[in-house]
């Protein structure tokens, strides 16, 4: 198993990412809005695109997963994997639903052969040190809460108001394609990196 998780880590490039706490939301701290923005478009396909070549890569067992259901978030990119039973592991690359250029991962289960159906996402109950939760039935977390009590995302690109009309036109330029993946690349790598220390071993210690 050792050298197995071995081989996962090599098939990603371990370059540094930045992480940085969630900027504070209004109201309920835990519940996404709809109705936001997401994340700008260039970042958004270079990093799906991209997270999803990582998965299949370092992760086979978790295949993409289309999810039709009001329960998912839009924008959200979901990956699955199966068994025994009804049980259904997931991870879910998720981009800010805020308009920043920054994304965070998500890592769960349902128990009743679906994705999550959880009127708060992620759950308010985080991940315990005797994984109590692993007795719920449905459950989903943030993967940086598995070693930190901070909410932290994964930082594409920095926000900064623009603060002459000629910041603002600058802001609303097209990305070009290459420089979209080079700047979502370290993030997504990094992401990678702490997914294998910590998220597939977290999943994994679930039992049917």
């Amino acid at each position: 198993a050792a050298a197995e998780r071995g081989g996962q880590r090599a098939a990603v490039r371990g370059r540094p990412g930045t992480l940085a706490p969630a900027r504070p939301r209004p109201g309920a701290a835990h519940v996404r809005d709809r109705g936001d923005p997401l994340m700008r478009k260039e970042y958004g396909r270079a990093l799906r695109k991209l997270f999803a070549e990582r998965m299949k890569q370092a992760l086979p067992d978790y295949p993409p997963q289309k999810v039709s259901t009001i329960h998912f978030i839009p924008g959200d990119r979901a990956f699955c994997r199966g068994g025994p039973g009804d049980l259904r592991r997931w991870i879910v690359l998720s981009p800010s639903p805020k308009g920043l250029d920054q994304f965070t991962v998500m890592l769960g289960w349902s128990r009743l052969g679906r994705y999550p159906e959880l009127s708060m996402v992620p759950c308010a109950e985080r991940p315990s040190p005797d994984r109590a939760e692993f007795n719920s039935d449905e459950y989903l977390t943030r993967l940086p809460w598995l070693w930190t009590d901070v909410d932290r995302w994964w930082v594409v690109r920095e926000f900064e108001a623009p603060t002459t009309p000629e910041a603002l036109l600058a802001s609303m330029a097209p990305v070009p394609a290459d420089e979209a993946l080079a700047a979502v690349a370290p993030q997504v790598d990094d992401a990678m990196e702490r997914l294998l220390e910590y998220g597939a071993p977290y999943l994994e210690a679930l039992e049917g």
